[in-house]
């Protein structure tokens, strides 16, 4: 199971409650390496280069020690995509990423992740029930709601 696990960034809205601990912002990110609750050991050097880069992608080396608790919804989210990322696993899988998310926040997301998937051989799956702004996806799958169940068609 880890070793799958390791192979797959997964993030969805419900995940969020998961870190209600004093947890910054740096160590939510750095945590993504291992895909833990908190920090269990001290992170290495080449981890934390590693996260000092993300830091300053997402523009928040400035906050870097903020409580993840203390921040908004927008942002919050924006953390937990970028902490599924960070390992830059071959599969990340983001469901509903923006749901509840004002336009704005929903829009930077949406941005991160078609960086990510221009700058990484990663493969995305992201999940959502409306069209999201700006979202550049190779293919998407359509559920169409029937009597009897759902056919998808790939356009």
């Amino acid at each position: 199971v880890w070793d799958i696990k390791k192979k797959i960034g997964y993030y969805a809205p419900a995940m969020t409650d998961k870190f209600s601990g004093r947890h910054s912002i740096e160590n939510m990110l750095i945590s993504g390496l291992n895909d833990s609750v908190g920090l269990y050991v001290k992170p290495t050097a080449f981890q934390q280069r590693i996260i000092k880069q993300w830091l300053a992608l997402l523009d928040l080396s400035d906050i870097k020690n903020t409580f993840f608790n203390a921040l908004s919804t927008g942002k919050q989210r924006l953390v937990m995509t970028a902490r599924a990322m960070v390992k830059q696993p071959p599969l990340l899988i983001l469901d509903e990423p923006t749901a509840g998310m004002d336009d704005d926040s929903a829009a930077l997301l949406v941005a991160l992740v078609n960086k990510f998937a221009e700058e990484t051989d990663t493969a995305i799956i992201f999940v959502s029930h409306r069209k999201e702004k700006g979202l550049k996806p190779k293919q998407t799958f359509y559920l169409t709601p029937h009597e009897t169940g759902s056919t998808g068609s790939i356009k």
